[in-house]
């Protein structure tokens, strides 16, 4: 458009100023209409040429104006879609939350109908359950370490009675005295004593997963230990007939001890 503007001010400019505006002769007389006018032809035609140009200019801007506006339009309409399903999504999301904390004071509920007996049947069985889920996933483990480094001799003695009216809670890997007991994986040990047991170990890692070994002739390193790290030895302390190492394991805390056979079986190989 400033082309334009330009253009015919250069027309108006050229009408007032050139020879051709001077209609009179020297000797009084007019030239003729074509000859007065034939010096602004060209000016006249290149004011029309710019103009021409100008409003293609102003039309191939109109065009990507709209253009411009249609890619903006169609944005717009997938920012709304998106919109709309987070909202989905959400609204998704609190209706199960609500549906988990229904089924949890039903559960609840559930539970507190229950005699003290049926309650502690259910909650040995959950524990059980639990036990078995985190066996399955030491024994596929490729980082526990068989808790004792040499030769050795077990089998599967769970449950078996024993003095006193007590289970057998573990698993007993008979080994020569003094073979070295390790860490079977990263965790706090310590130590302690009593008549049955005589030197024992407690090994408790960092998800709560509790191990215990007895039986101990000496203790190894304490605190903070790596899995393979030697923490005792073989030996027949407390009531051990023969020396061996009395192994449990209890998944998410010492209370809820498991079979370790498998454990030990699939490691100790």
């Amino acid at each position: 458009m400033p082309r334009l503007i330009v253009a015919f001010a250069a027309l108006l400019f050229a009408l007032t100023t050139s020879p051709a505006a001077a209609s009179a002769l020297p000797d009084g007389g007019e030239l003729p209409a074509d000859e007065r006018f034939a010096d602004l032809r060209p000016i006249v035609e290149a004011a029309g040429a710019a103009g021409l140009r100008s409003f293609d200019g102003i039309a191939v801007v109109e065009e990507r104006i709209t253009r411009t506006s249609e890619v903006l339009d169609a944005y717009r309409l997938r920012l709304d879609v998106a919109a709309r399903t987070v909202i989905d999504a959400n609204q998704i999301i609190a209706e199960q939350v609500v549906g988990v904390d229904e089924l949890r004071n039903e559960y609840a509920a559930v539970i507190d109908g229950l005699g003290e007996r049926d309650r502690k049947r259910l909650e040995s069985e959950a524990d059980a359950r639990s036990g078995t889920s985190a066996m399955i996933r030491k024994v596929a483990s490729s980082d526990w370490v068989c808790p004792v480094d040499g030769e050795m001799e077990f089998r599967d003695s769970w449950g078996e009675p024993r003095s006193g009216g007590r289970k057998h809670d573990g698993v007993d890997i008979v080994a020569r005295s003094r073979t070295p007991l390790l860490a079977p994986e990263a965790g706090t040990v310590t130590f302690r004593w009593d008549v049955i047991g005589g030197r024992s170990f407690e090994l408790v890692t960092p998800d709560g997963d509790y191990y215990f070994g007895t039986h101990l002739r000496s203790y190894g390193t304490k605190g903070e230990v790596e899995a393979g790290e030697v923490i005792g030895y073989v030996g027949r302390t407390g009531n051990a007939v023969g020396s061996h190492l009395h192994f449990e394991y209890h998944p998410g805390g010492r209370g809820n001890s498991v079979n370790p056979f498998f454990l030990v079986d699939t490691h100790c190989r």
